[in-house]
């Protein structure tokens, strides 16, 4: 019997393919210049989708291709995931192509400020642009995603090569210490260093928000959390119970709780502590990193469980297309910034409800094809 298109392999984990449904549908409601943004950019603390996206995506990587090595090799494995990173080097390089024909063209056209500032970088130097945007050196905002996840999916093979023959203890200890490193500022020395060299004449913010120093921190935990759980369950001979640390959980919960309050204590809006580095999204701060871990044990011990009980059919085929779906949104939200006229003038709720309506349209038209075709390679290799 042929699986219905958007049904879930048998071997998938419903539940974890309906949680990135939902850090999809928050990142594109974030990144859409809505008013509804105010309500889904980091809802439930110092803690935005994208962390969740990372870590989740690494956990699937890490559970499946651990199996993998260990079953077909390392070759296999790098063959895999290096074809898996090429297929998204090819998305981002259709997205940058987007944003230097069709965004650019229209910014010029329009005069629209907030179009021409995110391709600022690309009117001021557009022969470096050029060259460093397939190089993944140029990321404008938005498109500094796909870069990141390429290059932890080429380096990830080593990765698990590596601690199967060496344990995990020394990749864990390498990784905070790179994270550290982040919060030193490293990634400005680095710049710094590369850019006396190279004459480079263009702003840090060039090269994209995410700094890889701190955020490969999240992505190796994923991996490494994602290889324990197959290694428990290989040993067990079954899926692992969950283990309820009362003073663990209740740790984490009163941690995850001071937090939200905190988040909302002035309103909305993140306040002068919010925004420190501390906190900061983009090298991950160390309080930032505690929000993180005490609400991620929180959902693995509570809220997959009562997922893996719903049947969300539409957030399950979001989230089995994750990147697909993820790619889709960027033109939309890109386009919608032209509509910005000022940073003092909103959009109207006509405006709010078009971008909303089209950007979710083509999420899910992409999320049916992809599954759609999986499903009748399925049926062909079968």
């Amino acid at each position: 019997m042929t699986p219905e298109p958007g049904s879930p392999a048998p071997n998938r984990r419903d539940e974890l393919d309906i949680l990135r449904g939902v850090l999809l549908v928050l990142m594109a409601v974030t990144h859409l210049p809505t008013r509804l943004s105010l309500y889904s950019s980091q809802p439930f603390g110092f803690v935005s989708a994208a962390e969740g996206f990372v870590f989740l995506s690494a956990f699937l990587v890490g559970s499946t291709y651990s199996r993998k090595l260990a079953e077909r090799g390392s070759d296999y494995v790098r063959t895999k995931l290096w074809k898996r990173a090429g297929k998204l080097y090819i998305a981002h390089l259709a997205l940058l192509l987007f944003a230097f024909t069709v965004v650019a063209g229209i910014a010029v056209l329009s005069g629209r400020p907030a179009l021409r500032n995110h391709l600022s970088v690309y009117f001021d130097t557009p022969v470096w642009a050029a060259i460093g945007g397939p190089l993944l050196l140029y990321q404008p905002p938005l498109l500094d995603i796909l870069p990141m996840y390429i290059v932890f999916l080429v380096l990830t093979p080593l990765l698990l090569s590596v601690t199967a023959r060496r344990g995990w203890w020394p990749v864990l200890t390498l990784s905070s210490l790179l994270w550290l490193f982040a919060q030193l500022d490293g990634r400005r020395l680095v710049y710094g260093k590369l850019a006396t060299l190279a004459g480079l004449a263009v702003p840090i913010d060039a090269f994209g928000a995410f700094d890889w120093f701190a955020w490969q921190l999240v992505w190796v935990a994923g991996v490494w959390f994602g290889v324990r759980t197959v290694r428990r369950r290989s040993s067990a001979g079954v899926a692992p119970a969950r283990r309820r640390l009362p003073l663990l959980l209740g740790a984490a919960a009163a941690t995850a709780l001071l937090f939200f309050v905190w988040r909302y204590h002035g309103g909305f809006e993140i306040d002068a502590v919010g925004n420190s580095s501390m906190f900061d999204k983009w090298h991950l701060g160390p309080l930032r990193v505690l929000n993180f871990a005490a609400l991620a044990y929180l959902v693995g011990h509570f809220v997959l469980p009562t997922l893996g009980g719903l049947r969300l059919r539409i957030l399950s085929m979001l989230g089995r297309a994750s990147l697909a779906v993820f790619t889709a949104h960027v033109p939309f939200v890109v386009l919608s910034r032209g509509l910005i006229i000022d940073d003092t003038t909103p959009l109207t709720a006509l405006q709010e409800a078009l971008v909303l309506t089209l950007t979710f349209a083509a999420m899910l038209f992409v999320a049916w094809r992809t599954g759609a075709r999986s499903t009748r390679v399925g049926a062909a290799a079968g």
